[in-house]
């Protein structure tokens, strides 16, 4: 059987998330590797990804490589994979179909509300992705695998993960160059308007 490195433990995982003490270990393994082959590698690119996966395995991680995984990885890495995981929390496949778990204890959760709980496990997973981009950008040079020329893999991803609001700047800019331009080019057009 081939050896996953996990980039997270599953114990950090419900150290530094909302998630429940009692999620069994084998229920959150399988999540922390699709954040880790999804998200993670999207930001460092598989060249740099596979060296710190196999770092883990073989235990040589440097420090910077150590710094980089414990302060910077670990943190997204726990949200994204809590994101993945709040789906399969309410909903169990069994062989009889799909089910919705509940308790005695417990009211349901609507899915409402679990829309909402994932897309907070994102905002912030986000926030901290950003994070590792910007430390990763604010570091040139010492992770030779970042960056490094080649087409075997992913190349990492510099875009920000996220986005809240609508952009407008320079709109302005170009309706009044053309109003400007169109002036007496039919009767619709008039002067343009004054800028402040």
């Amino acid at each position: 059987m081939a050896v996953t490195a996990l980039l997270v433990s599953e114990q950090r995982l419900k150290q530094y998330t909302a998630l429940d003490i009692n999620v069994r270990t084998e229920e959150i393994t399988p999540f922390i590797i699709a954040g880790q082959d999804i998200y993670i590698q999207d930001i460092l690119g598989t060249k740099f990804y596979e060296r710190l996966k196999a770092g883990v395995i073989a235990g040589n991680l440097n420090t910077d490589e150590e710094l980089i995984l414990n302060d910077y990885i670990a943190k997204p890495l726990m949200h994204y994979s809590l994101y993945l995981m709040l789906p399969t929390l309410k909903y169990k496949i069994v062989e009889k179909g799909l089910l919705s778990g509940t308790s005695e204890e417990t009211a349901p959760t609507t899915l409402d509300e679990l829309q909402y709980v994932r897309q907070s496990e994102l905002d912030l997973a986000q926030f901290y992705a950003e994070r590792l981009r910007e430390f990763l950008s604010d570091n040139p040079g010492v992770y030779p695998q970042y960056d490094a020329p080649g087409v075997d893999g992913m190349q990492p991803n510099h875009d920000m993960p996220y986005f809240s609001g609508l952009v407008t700047s320079g709109i302005q800019r170009y309706r009044t160059y053309y109003e400007e331009k169109c002036q007496d080019c039919c009767p619709d057009c008039g002067p343009a308007p004054s800028t402040p």
